[in-house]
């Protein structure tokens, strides 16, 4: 029930109306910024030979916008069919969700997929553990694993994402957990990603990203050093990483702890320009290929002490460091 002393119904109702007015300003001005991006991008083009950059920001603003106001209005539609029928109801239109912006960074900005290791996502249930390196790099187990396979997935990620109305009504409905990385990984953040994957059905998995945040070379870095200098086996795997960071095991730990489940890795290169604004105005993404890698490790593969697991994570993390690096674009 609705309470003004609820955190959530707060939050939201800066949001929402917050969404809606930025909508209908970008809209309203839809015609002269196309203009303005157009000159700009002419200009930019005269001066450097870089690819349009404005427009296509412009355009996917818009869309992202539409998108979001449509499954604001639908979620709020299904919300009174009742707690299943608007759960499985959720789903769908998070499915489509993910497309409509998938189909839309794909088109915008020309990029094209090539996937490979598709036939080793099923069955599930899964737990699926994905590098990130990139703003978007979330639609990929959506697109890939739900869209095309058919896999319901709940997902570990940052509170801070709950600024997006979309995904916060969304992802509260569903069985997902935004993690508060302020408090760290503390016993009852655990207790709630452990609960994740429990009673996982053969159509459900769960997806989390070990890194916990976005690569870069300086994150790389400063992540590093304090771990090359407690010394072991697992610094020395993490020194010879160059585009991924060292894996948080806490997460994926309880995640392996709840069942017996699968892992299925998600590695793949070529969003590196979506990591930041900035990365895309360069322009360096438009019309790229986008390498994605999935690969299956059976739960019986997996060490059972907690030692071993964390070990077997960061060579997993080497192994995704390795095929990131085996044909390395000019970043």
């Amino acid at each position: 029930m609705f309470s003004v002393t609820d955190k959530t119904w707060l939050r939201r109702l800066i949001t929402i109306p917050t969404l809606v007015l930025i909508f209908a300003a970008v809209s309203a001005g839809l015609p002269l910024l196309l203009v303005v991006a157009v000159v700009v991008d002419l200009v930019r083009a005269a001066s450097t030979g870089k690819p349009a950059m404005a427009a296509r920001l412009v355009v996917f603003l818009w869309v992202y916008l539409l998108g979001e106001m449509w499954a604001i209005l639908a979620l709020a539609a299904v919300a009174v069919l009742g707690r299943d029928r608007s759960r499985q109801a959720t789903s769908r239109l998070q499915s489509l969700w993910a497309s409509w912006m998938f189909n839309t960074m794909r088109w915008v900005f020309g990029l094209s997929f090539a996937a490979e290791g598709i036939e080793q996502i099923p069955p599930a249930p899964v737990i699926v553990l994905a590098r990130h390196a990139s703003m978007v790099d979330t639609l990929l187990p959506a697109h890939f694993v739900t869209h095309e396979q058919g896999i319901r997935l709940r997902y570990v990620l940052k509170k801070e994402l709950l600024v997006d109305p979309a995904l916060d009504i969304a992802g509260n409905r569903l069985p997902n957990h935004f993690v508060d990385r302020v408090a760290g990984t503390t016993e009852p953040e655990l207790a709630a990603i452990r609960e994740l994957a429990t009673g996982l059905t053969a159509s459900e998995g769960v997806m989390i990203y070990p890194e916990g945040t976005r690569y870069s070379p300086a994150k790389l870095a400063r992540y590093l050093t304090p771990l090359v200098a407690k010394g072991g086996v697992i610094a020395e795997i993490a020194s010879r990483y160059e585009r991924v960071l060292p894996p948080r095991p806490g997460g994926t730990l309880a995640l392996l702890d709840s069942g017996q489940a699968d892992v299925v890795v998600l590695a793949h290169r070529g969003l590196e320009g979506f990591a930041r604004v900035r990365d895309i105005w360069a322009g360096g993404l438009v019309d790229s290929r986008i390498d994605v890698r999935f690969w299956r490790v059976p739960y019986s593969e997996i060490p059972a002490g907690r030692a071993e697991r964390v070990e077997w994570l960061f060579r997993l993390w080497a192994d995704i460091d390795a095929w990131v690096c085996e044909k390395r674009p000019a970043w």
